[in-house]
């Protein structure tokens, strides 16, 4: 029986575990088959993992955001100004921004808290570690630059120049995992076919992209933007000393793909043709160090169709490479404590120390 409902046409189906006891999720560990990944747990099966300004409606986060800066920032130390969006998000500010961990002991922690809900879609007495493999472009650095603004309008718009550090970030990211590489390039061209030549008429997906056949794939493209694109070239060349093609045909292709996406006003509910984005902030607060936490940043387009009147809000999509399914939930979180790994250590604060001791007498 599977648990996960992480089952979507043209993705992955994720490799699934169930546990039944600490000893059992601990042991997953200890071969580090799972060392580089990165870690969230969940109270129960949520259809998608979508960031909380995302979710059920489109928060104005960024207005949000910056209203919460006047409150608050003359009494921030100087980490936490600079690291704002993820202040924010810790401090109830919806962002789309998600939070992971690189501790699979707090995402447990995380996957066996109590649900409760009447639609039985939803698992009750099960809880779920989503685990993503460390295959992620760090954008820490920009962010922090740019954190007031929309990242792929900036991109569509090349506004600061910001395509050359994207085309730098794709560039790495193809030479450290290549395979990967290919599938978001892929992704890209079957996407591409789909919403602006078929115009949606096939499923599944089928732009005829070369077969990788290690690596060989990259003889068979046509190089359409590169072509045009020798002013670009050369300044990558200035400032890298050297330059990847492929990355470059993928970060111009992308660009027009989005920049078709408003053109049309096309329906692209999910951004499957993106390599997802890490952001580690310095965590100052007590609670974001405990916890381990770092964040997928989950990018977005949000524009209005026209002809229907209706809001588009396109979504990258986060999928995890593995699913953890944790049975006995109870008797978990009870072992969990009994390893020091309960409320009091990863919230931290006053309240939820009092909270802890609470319950110990109740």
């Amino acid at each position: 029986m599977r648990y996960s409902k992480k089952e979507l046409e043209g993705l992955p189906i994720p490799k699934e575990i169930v546990v039944r006891d600490l000893a059992e999720y601990i042991n997953l560990f200890s071969n580090n088959e799972f060392e580089n990944y990165i870690f969230r747990g969940e109270p129960t099966n949520y259809h998608d993992t979508i960031s909380s300004a995302l979710r059920n409606k489109e928060y104005p986060f960024i207005q949000m955001k910056n209203e919460f800066r006047r409150e608050i920032f003359h009494r921030l130390t100087p980490d936490e100004r600079s690291n704002f969006l993820a202040f924010a998000q810790h401090h109830g500010i919806p962002t789309n921004l998600i939070d992971f961990t690189r501790s699979p002991l707090v995402a447990l922690f995380f996957s066996c808290q109590p649900f409760h809900s009447s639609n039985r879609s939803f698992e009750q007495e099960r809880g779920f570690v989503y685990l993503l493999k460390d295959e992620l472009i760090d954008i820490t650095d920009l962010l922090s630059r740019n954190e007031d603004k929309n990242f792929l309008d900036l991109f569509i718009r090349n506004e600061n120049n910001i395509i050359l550090d994207l085309y730098r970030g794709f560039a790495d990211f193809y030479k450290r995992h290549p395979e990967k590489f290919y599938y978001y390039f892929k992704q890209l061209a079957d996407d591409w076919q789909y919403y602006f030549v078929d115009r949606q008429p096939r499923i599944p997906k089928n732009s005829k992209f070369p077969l990788y056949n290690n690596g060989e794939y990259l003889r068979g493209l046509p190089y359409e933007y590169v072509k045009d694109s020798k002013e670009l070239i050369a300044e990558i060349k200035r400032q890298y000393g050297s330059i990847e093609l492929v990355a470059l045909e993928y970060t111009l292709k992308l660009q027009s793909f989005l920049k078709q996406t408003l053109a049309f006003e096309a329906t692209v509910w999910w951004l499957n043709c993106i390599p997802n984005f890490l952001y580690t902030p310095i965590l100052s607060f007590e609670r974001g160090r405990n916890q381990q936490g770092l964040f997928i940043y989950q990018a977005y387009l949000s524009f209005d169709e026209r002809t229907y009147k209706t809001r588009i809000l396109s979504q990258q999509r986060v999928w995890p490479d593995v699913i953890i399914v944790i049975e006995n939930k109870e008797k978990v979180l009870h072992e969990l404590d009994f390893m020091g790994i309960n409320e009091k250590l990863i919230y931290g604060d006053y309240d939820s120390i009092a909270r802890y001791i609470k319950k110990k007498y109740d």
